[in-house]
């Protein structure tokens, strides 16, 4: 019988388990910790103006900014427009990073991880969308994203991968 309910427990503690390992906030792949702190379908009423576009085809244009301490960050995250308030950042800890994207309407971006080059130069930033059918059109999407500041601090080029295309910008403070 005592093995019984050690089993129950064993089947019922389970699905806590894995709904901790699959909730929001802090994630870590190849070694970087993360936290994305908003994902909203917006973006800077100028961002065409301010947005870095790639020389080449496909001419995407990309919006990032890297802010390190509370004012720039309120700053930054109303020129993105995030309609939801914005949360505390301990930026004596971590520095936050805004990026705006173009994307399909009917197919938005997912943000899955990010990945370090070894020198901690380059943050790689993979852009997934749903499979199927998407419109041909061009919707808003920024992500604020919060990173430990020790590994933050060295980033000078965020390479977004968007349809198999890397494009490589450099940060602007």
């Amino acid at each position: 019988m005592k093995s019984y309910k050690s089993f129950m427990f064993l089947i019922l503690l389970l699905p806590i388990l894995f709904l901790l390992g699959c909730r929001n906030g802090d994630n870590q792949t190849e070694g970087v910790y993360y936290d994305l702190i908003a994902s909203e379908k917006s973006f800077p009423a100028n961002f065409y103006e301010l947005a870095f576009e790639r020389k080449e085809a496909p001419h995407f244009r990309y919006l990032v900014r890297k802010v390190i301490n509370q004012s720039e960050f309120v700053d930054t995250w109303n020129l993105f427009r995030f309609e939801n308030k914005y949360p505390e950042v301990d930026f004596n800890k971590n520095n936050v990073f805004f990026i705006g994207v173009e994307e399909s309407g009917s197919c938005p971006y997912k943000f899955a991880k990010i990945e370090l080059s070894p020198d901690q130069k380059t943050m790689r930033i993979p852009l997934s969308k749903n499979d199927g059918v998407c419109t041909d059109d061009a919707t808003p999407r920024a992500f604020a994203i919060k990173i430990d500041k020790e590994i933050s601090d060295t980033i000078e080029t965020v390479v977004i991968e968007q349809s198999e295309v890397e494009t490589s910008i450099p940060i602007r403070d």
